[in-house]
């Protein structure tokens, strides 16, 4: 496949090709402020010394476009005027500046040379908001594991903290589920930023690299290329993007612009270090006395970066390189099976299939320390019997293989069966990123570009739910690719065509890289029945076996094919874009995990028997046997715009665009695709039966989009009034509807329960078995499996199952954004932004089991035909509403900083589309009952970065070297707490009739406390009488609280780089520079407590916790580097 890949690199480097976003315009004028005709402007890009020519308009107006991110020279010649050459334009990425020229009257040949801004103060060409993230800002920030995308919480209207967990782990926005933030550097498959922007849900973020979409196809808001510091020019984040030429999604538009080669040699070269040794333990374990953690991830990052000509002012070349070496060795606590149980079982139970697999290499947890601890105070009298130094004596093997015991079997017997134990969690992560760019001018009107990625992962890690035990050990290898082919054409001194395609690639197959370390023959184990879970819950297990899931072991294999054409006309004091996008998505994935039982026990003594209460397992409602879990969905996208940035005058712009946008609903190469069909009767008389499609398209998706930018003639490039106004829309992420592929006729998920002595192996429907061979396929057929599919229904006659699908009118989530804002231009080149920012959604998904909707009345002869049906239900809304205030210094005399304050409300009726326990709802019957705050709803949220370089003025020579570099370059983040939703064990019956938990309880008797300091939620100090004392806890009805409607616990944090920076010229040249960096994340250590999340011990109004957070959120982490750059 990668021979495939740098072949389409080649190919369309030569044909096809494309170039950058940015422009400058502006207007040429008189000192009478009347604009001149026919002037000759000359654009000049100082690295390159590439030169392009345009005239002004009639009225004066002029444009370049298609431009890279860079520092560019305007020099403006017109008859009986003086000529002017304006240097240092500093050009932002994928933003438009604007650069007016006042000539005076004179000859040609006398020149005027005046000096631009380093970059724009204010922004006078349109209403978009938000952040240009340059190159100083990417080497210098704190970024947690050279993380570019870290930080993109500096934009305005931005949530996010960026937050870790107590172990290191990026902090998820709560009750969201996915790949989640960076847990592995750039080198993370899918980087799921925990960032919500204007009030969007975090899955509507596009992510761009050299302007084409690297987003997931599975999982909404994750790029599946994340950048190396070394080779990020530029980065800019729009919360408010009004221009026609963004779409595909609502949220936050994060476009990264590549570095590139230039007539000089440069390039850099580092060495990044972290250690659980330099790291501080958190302040706070959790409730019951749980002991501080800390991260304890040990980082080796390297590589480095060159580029520079190959034919002077023609053609140049850049690489970059990044590595990542981790090796981490946890140590936790939990409860095992003792050895001495495993040989028991062996010598009793000799051909059984439970002794089989515990004589199977790997089977003995990575013990280091046996603990001794007394029994589970939640075991009942008689129950458990410590024996000092071994474990606990919980009873004994009795009866025969295949006959269900009790919990405590034949009785003590003396012999410890659990142990305590201190365990280890070992892993290893090894990635490599590989950067390439080569930029070729053959003549002035051409300009072509390749740019690509490859990342490779290898991720090994202890399963800590088995006792890290070595046979349960899966690694997963995948490739993620991203090439890219750019072209830029100049027809005439006003027409510009740039052309862009590109192909995204993320691939994995966990069969073949664990081909003979995992024995996918072995099933999934899990023993229940045991309060030995967290905090003595009765919800622990013992668990052994690799993991199983339909995507464990994981075949994944998912392509976007994109082209891109914009073609620019500058027309009178018009400029003109008109553009297309044509992406073909492949989605090749399977489920080959799901062709693997996992079986539950009721007890050690059931295991010690086989005799299983449960079995989780997909087959082929035919044959009984493993399934074809091979799927080829696919899905198109087309896009089409037209955009007009209209100079009305030299100080009012006004923009209007219209996009239209088609995402089409996935369809399967070969047919295998089935969808539930509502009947006259509603679910009554529904089934299951193929179709070409999961829903029908839309085509009506048109965005129309209008902004504008004012600067009252008083007060011209000083005050800037600007507004702006659009519709997008959202593409639904296919993790919501690819799980259609376990749809019947073709492939059947069953949950077979429940095996015990009145009804053992459920009748006869459990096959206890291993697989013939290491393949997750080579399990027997089970007979009990194989009787067809019901015609009325379309389901497996053998018995319910769950289906996935849509209705067929699934529209495509749309939002409104809107904003209006002053932007006053200060002293010392800074800024104030002050603004109103808003967007109201509706269609947004929410995932509903549809069975709780309406009754599911067609029985077969063994029940209800379908045990969930979940389709994603295109009802719920949003509304969001914020006041920002954006202060901005540029980098000048070694200062810069940007401060962001905002105050907002968000509501809507769920926050996440899932699929995951934490997005459930809790009485989805009524939708109206689920308005309230978004779970990401903070009402105030602050952040701070700043870069100084440390002035050393008189400092000469050595003391110069010593005393002089040193620079400081802090993020402070702060926001109010995240809302959270009391709830209570009790049910709630359905419309269709199953009961529903957790619920929000009935009535609030008032008198909790609302404070959300870390005090608070270390003891529940809201509700110092318990839960019961203000919520009935044991009633079950409509709800009688609103979602969401406690807050906290707040968060405060500082992160800090510190670095000394040295002359370095010995190699390198009188350019060069030796830079240590230490970056402190958390620097003060301060105390930020885990957010409660829905269903967890602390919002459950009936539990000891309630009110209490889970734990805390990372201590200090320290990361050190040595940077060489030239």
């Amino acid at each position: 496949m990668t021979s495939r890949i740098v072949f389409f690199f080649f190919v369309l480097t030569g044909v096809l090709l494309a170039q950058f976003g940015a422009a400058i315009q502006g207007r040429i004028g008189d000192p009478s402020g009347a604009g001149i005709p026919s002037a000759k402007v000359t654009l000049t890009n100082t690295e390159t010394l590439r030169k392009q020519e345009t005239s002004t308009s009639a009225e004066g107006f002029y444009r370049f476009t298609g431009l890279a991110p860079g520092t560019y020279s305007i020099t403006v010649a017109a008859s009986n005027f003086s000529s002017q050459v304006v240097d240092q334009i500093v050009v932002t990425a994928d933003q438009t500046q604007g650069v007016n020229v006042t000539l005076q009257p004179g000859q040609v040949t006398q020149t005027v040379t005046v000096t631009s801004a380093s970059t724009p103060i204010i922004n006078t060409e349109n209403a978009e908001i938000g952040q240009t993230i340059t190159t100083q800002e990417v080497t210098t920030l704190p970024q947690f594991g050279r993380d570019p995308y870290e930080l993109v919480r500096l934009s305005p209207n931005v949530t996010a903290d960026m937050a870790r967990t107590g172990a290191g782990n990026s902090a998820a926005l709560p009750n969201t589920t996915g790949p989640g933030g960076s847990n592995s550097s750039i080198f993370q498959t899918e980087n799921q930023l925990p960032i919500s922007v204007n009030g969007q849900r975090l899955s509507n973020n596009e992510y761009l690299v050299d302007g084409v979409s690297v987003n997931s196809l599975n999982w909404g808001g994750a790029a599946v290329v994340t950048p190396n510091q070394e080779s990020v020019k530029q980065m800019t984040v729009l919360t408010n993007a009004y221009s026609a030429e963004w779409g595909r999604n609502s949220g936050g538009q994060i476009a990264v612009t590549s570095q590139n080669g230039t007539n000089q040699l440069h390039g850099s070269g580092f060495f990044h270090y972290d250690s659980p040794s330099l790291n501080a333990y958190n302040k706070w374990g959790g409730p019951a006395g749980a002991l501080p953690v800390r991260n304890n991830n040990l980082y080796r990052q390297f590589g480095g970066s060159l580029g520079g000509p190959i034919v002077k002012d023609k053609l140049f070349w850049f690489f970059s390189y990044e590595g990542l070496r981790q090796t981490t060795n946890g140590v936790y606590e939990a409860w095992e099976e003792t050895p001495e149980f495993r040989q028991a079982v062996i010598a009793g139970r000799p051909d059984s299939v439970t002794a089989k697999i515990f004589q199977s290499p790997g089977i003995a947890p990575r013990v280091l320390n046996v603990l001794n601890v007394p029994c589970p105070p939640a075991f009942a009298p008689g129950a458990c019997q410590q024996i000092p130094g071994k474990g606990i004596d919980i009873g004994s093997i009795t009866g025969t293989v295949g006959q269900y015991n009790s919990l405590t079997g034949g009785g003590l017997d003396g012999m410890a069966d659990l142990e305590y134990a201190q365990l280890a969690a070992p892993a290893t992560l090894r990635g490599n990123q590989y950067n390439g760019r080569a930029d070729y001018t053959p003549t002035a009107r051409d300009s072509l570009a390749g740019i690509l990625y490859f990342t490779s992962l290898y991720n090994l890690a202890a399963d800590t739910t088995t006792g890290s035990r070595p046979m349960a050990d899966v690694n997963f290898t995948p490739l993620n690719s991203a090439v890219t082919a750019l072209y830029t054409h100049i027809f005439s001194a006003t027409i510009l065509n740039e052309a862009r395609a590109n192909f995204t690639r993320f691939a994995a197959n966990q069969i073949t890289s664990n081909q003979g370390v995992v024995n996918w023959g072995i099933p999934r184990i899990e023993v229940q029945g045991y309060p030995i879970g967290s905090q003595g819950a009765p919800s622990g297990r013992l668990e052994l076996g690799a993991l199983q899931g339909d995507t464990t072991p994981g075949v994944f294999a998912q392509n976007q094919f994109e082209f891109r054409d914009i073609l620019s006309s500058v027309f009178r004091n018009h400029a003109l874009k008109f553009g297309v996008t044509v992406r073909q998505e492949q989605d090749n994935s399977g489920l080959e995990g799901a062709t693997r039982p996992d079986y539950v026990f009721n007890g050690l003594w059931e295991l010690a028997n086989s005799a299983p209460i449960y079995e989780g397992i997909a087959a082929n409602p035919v044959t009984g046997g493993a399934p074809n879990s091979s799927r080829y969905f696919r899905t198109p996208y087309r896009a089409l715009f037209v955009q007009d940035d209209w100079k009305i005058r030299g100080n009012l712009t006004l923009n209007l665009g219209l996009r239209w946008e088609y995402f089409g609903p996935p369809t399967e190469v070969h047919g295998t695709l089935s969808n539930l069909i509502f009947g006259s009767q509603g679910m009554a008389n529904s089934v299951v039966e193929p179709v070409s499609r999961l829903y029908n398209p839309a085509w009506r998706n048109f965005g129309p989009r209008v902004g504008f930018a004012w600067s009252p003639g008083s007060t011209a490039a000083k005050v800037v009034v600007r507004g702006g106004f659009g519709i997008f829309y959202d593409r639904i992420p296919q993790a919501l509807t690819t799980n259609s592929a376990a749809n019947p006729p073709y492939f059947a998920r069953y949950g077979l329960c429940c095996g015990n002595s009145s009804t053992p192996f459920d009748n006869g429907a459990i096959l206890y078995a291993l697989g013939s061979s290491n393949s997750p396929f080579s399990y027997p057929l089970n007979p009990a499996l194989a009787q067809g599919i019901n015609p009325v229904t379309g389901t497996p006659a053998a018995g319910p199952v769950e289906i996935w699908g849509a209705q067929p009118y699934t529209p495509d989530a749309m939002v409104y954004i809107y904003s209006l804002g002053v932007e006053y231009r200060l002293p010392w080149k800074s800024s104030l932004e002050v603004s109103y920012s808003g967007s109201t959604g509706h269609h947004l998904i929410r995932l509903v089991d549809e069975v709780f909707l309406y009754g599911n009345n067609n029985n077969l002869a063994t029940g209800a035909a379908y045990s969930a049906v979940y389709f994603p239900q295109p009802d719920d809304n949003s509304n969001y509403n914020a006041a920002l205030v954006t202060l901005r210094k540029q980098y000048d005399h070694g200062l810069q900083f940007v401060f962001n304050y905002r105050w907002a409300k968000s509501l809507d009726n769920s926050s996440y589309e899932g699929p995951g326990a934490v997005t459930n709802q809790t009485y989805p019957q009524n939708n109206r009952t689920e308005w309230g705050p978004s779970d990401y709803d903070v009402t105030q949220l602050l952040t701070w970065s700043t870069v100084w370089d440390i002035p050393s003025p008189g400092l000469r020579g050595a003391a110069r070297s010593i005393f002089g570099g040193w620079q400081l370059a802090p993020i402070i983040s702060w926001h109010t707490g995240f809302p959270w939703t009391p709830v209570i064990g009790e049910s709630v019956q359905t419309p269709g009739g199953p009961t529903l938990s957790p619920i929000r309880p009935v009535v609030y008797y008032g008198g909790a406390g609302h404070s959300e300091s870390n005090a608070a939620f270390m003891r529940g100090g809201d509700f110092p009488l318990g839960g019961a004392a203000y919520f009935d806890t044991t009633d079950s009805g409509p709800p009688g609280i609103g979602r969401n409607s406690w807050r906290g616990p707040h968060f405060f944090q500082t992160d800090l780089s510190f670095a000394k920076k040295t002359r370095f010229p010995f190699f390198f040249g009188e350019t060069a520079n030796l830079e240590l960096r230490a970056n402190f994340f958390n620097i003060f250590n301060q105390l930020n407590l885990t957010p409660l999340t829905f269903g967890g011990a602390g919002t459950h109004a009936d539990q000891p916790f309630f009110g209490e957070s889970s734990g805390a959120l990372a201590g200090r982490v320290i990361e050190l580097q040595a940077r060489v750059s030239f």
